[in-house]
């Protein structure tokens, strides 16, 4: 897998708050945004998107749990087709790693799936036919 980070997703539970955070504070502008998420275009193409909480858990396909919260960001890294996403899934899962949702189309039309390293952090594998 290539050693890269496209994407960087935070779950808000004030969108708005976070929203004009980053505007404010650091001067970033807005590359698109909906009512469950808000994303800025950053320097050599990574993307930073700051997602509703609720949404967000949902999109991982786990719902916070007591003792259990999920976290609050993940990373993503994008593949160059849905055929590689799905090449890259089929790798980790000989590798055994810790799948949590295998690649799908997704709302915001891309293909993506879930999986987590051995302490848990979230990283998602997606093909995202806007880059």
């Amino acid at each position: 897998m290539r050693a890269q980070i496209n994407a960087i997703t935070i779950a808000a539970k004030d969108l708005d708050l976070l929203k004009s955070f980053y505007i404010k504070t650091f001067g970033w502008q807005v590359q698109a945004e909906s009512e469950q998420l808000v994303t800025f275009r950053l320097k050599n193409g990574l993307a930073f998107t700051i997602y509703q909480q609720q949404q967000h858990s949902e999109y991982l396909g786990r719902q916070d749990q007591a003792g259990n919260a999920l976290p609050k960001t993940y990373f993503t890294i994008n593949t160059n087709s849905l055929k590689e996403t799905d090449e890259v899934f089929m790798a980790l899962e000989i590798k055994e790693v810790n799948i949590i949702r295998k690649p799908s189309q997704v709302f915001w039309g891309g293909y993506s799936g879930i999986i987590t390293d051995p302490e848990h952090n979230y990283w998602e594998i997606s093909y995202n036919p806007m880059e």
